[in-house]
């Protein structure tokens, strides 16, 4: 199995903790680990090349080239990170803005399809859920079939060592559960709410081909479609 691994923190803290157990009962074959903020891309800037051109024209590829080409080469994708005030960091925020390219309305990558994708998060109290699903929304314009999902309260403190012995354990426990379903990963099936968003994204792209006027050439988006057969030129 080779995994990739996308931490929202680079300090060695609840998060860094967390995310170890999980990958200690994983043990993948393969393990590629990015540290936001220092790896990640900064924010986008909406200039607009990655669609009007390619990905490779965004003036922040040189950090998120890599991060996306591990993703597309992973069976699993991991993302583990803090919830801050209620929501993922502004740095998880920023870099799957720059994946915006990729979401079905655009140029979806077939290799997303089949992949999985997990989320451990821990706040202090609050809940974890919102702070989820801004990853979540990501994964499931991206392709990602199937997305599973964790997330710990820390409650007695805010660093690793504050915690109890008991609740590390119960944490402990949990984690290495989840851990488990996923020591077997086979390419998955388009789930049906990624079939739902591709058919829509089709009927949005032949839309785009019947009002394109006769002799000119398809803008990067439409095209993509017609190279890859998803819908018929002219």
């Amino acid at each position: 199995m080779k995994c990739v691994v996308i931490t929202g923190t680079e300090v060695k803290g609840c998060t860094y903790n967390l995310k170890e157990i999980f990958l200690d009962e994983l043990k993948p074959k393969s393990l590629t680990e990015f540290y936001l903020p220092k790896d990640g891309p900064d924010y986008c800037t909406g200039c607009k090349r990655c669609f009007l051109e390619d990905e490779g024209s965004c003036p922040h590829y040189d950090k998120v080239g890599p991060i996306w080409n591990e993703m597309i080469d992973a069976d699993l994708i991991i993302f583990a990170y803090p919830v801050y005030v209620l929501r993922a960091p502004g740095h998880i925020k920023s870099l799957l803005d720059h994946f915006g390219v990729h979401w079905f309305a655009h140029r979806p990558k077939p290799e997303m399809f089949n992949k999985t994708a997990v989320i451990i998060t821990q706040s202090i109290g609050a809940p974890n859920r919102a702070a989820q699903k801004d990853v979540i929304i990501s994964m499931e314009w991206l392709g990602v079939s199937r997305i599973e999902k964790i997330g710990f309260g820390m409650m007695e403190g805010v660093k690793w060592g504050e915690i109890s012995e008991k609740r590390r354990e119960k944490f402990e426990s949990e984690l290495r559960s989840f851990a488990r379903k996923f020591t077997d990963i086979s390419p998955r099936p388009m789930g049906i709410k990624a079939r739902l968003y591709f058919q829509m994204s089709k009927m949005m792209q032949k839309g785009v081909l019947k009002k394109l006027p006769h002799g000119k050439k398809p803008e990067r988006d439409l095209q993509y479609w017609i190279d890859l057969g998803w819908i018929k030129a002219k």
